[in-house]
């Protein structure tokens, strides 16, 4: 299940800056415009799983979709059983043996939100996100949901040993981390959560 990481209220701190300094390592935020702002929360929590899902593995492939729905619902948990699925899925059919994420729910003009996602996994184990990204249409549209749209650039390899690799994946999800779009759901409900996964240990 998709843990929530935030609460829902009161509303988070909201950076408008075009970069985040997080530890001593200055980062690029792909927040639109200034005026928009990113929720600082979100940014440190995309940047933490993502640092924590490379200390386990030398390379982490990052991919970007998104889900439509066709009824609007007032909360989750269309996500969370479908993602379930997927980390299913995963374990079974390529080994992995840990799921990173962020997700973010929005709604603007329409009636019905949509879900920004992004997978942080095992790249050592799966190259080439074609296959994958095959599955999770088919099995979202099973569930009669309008069909995953899949950006351009989708997807970024990270590897350990090539920093700028991390930040040009870091800036591709912080687009998710934007004000605009959150807040149109009830107050118990989460406009965007992240997965706990804890970077290995490093023994002295």
């Amino acid at each position: 299940m998709f843990y929530s990481l935030l609460n829902s209220s009161p509303m988070k701190r909201v950076d408008h800056s075009s970069e985040l300094v997080w530890g001593d390592r200055l980062l690029r935020v792909n927040n639109g415009d200034e005026d928009q702002g990113c929720y600082r929360e979100m940014l440190i929590a995309i940047a933490d799983q993502l640092e924590a899902v490379l200390s386990h593995h030398s390379r982490v492939l990052v991919i970007r979709f998104d889900l439509h729905v066709s009824v609007h619902t007032p909360d989750n948990q269309l996500l969370s059983h479908y993602t379930d699925k997927l980390k299913r899925h995963l374990f079974g059919t390529y080994g992995i043996t840990r799921m990173g994420y962020v997700w973010a729910r929005e709604q603007e003009r329409s009636k019905k939100q949509h879900y920004h996602v992004g997978l942080m996994l095992d790249g050592n184990k799966i190259q080439n996100p074609s296959k994958l990204l095959a599955w999770i249409d088919t099995k979202w549209q099973e569930r009669d949901q309008p069909k995953v749209i899949v950006p351009k650039n989708c997807f970024k390899m990270v590897k350990r040993s090539n920093p700028k690799s991390f930040d040009d994946a870091f800036y591709r999800l912080t687009y998710l981390a934007k004000t605009r779009g959150k807040g149109y759901r009830p107050n118990s409900v989460n406009d965007y959560s992240a997965s706990r996964i804890k970077p290995k240990s490093i023994n002295l």
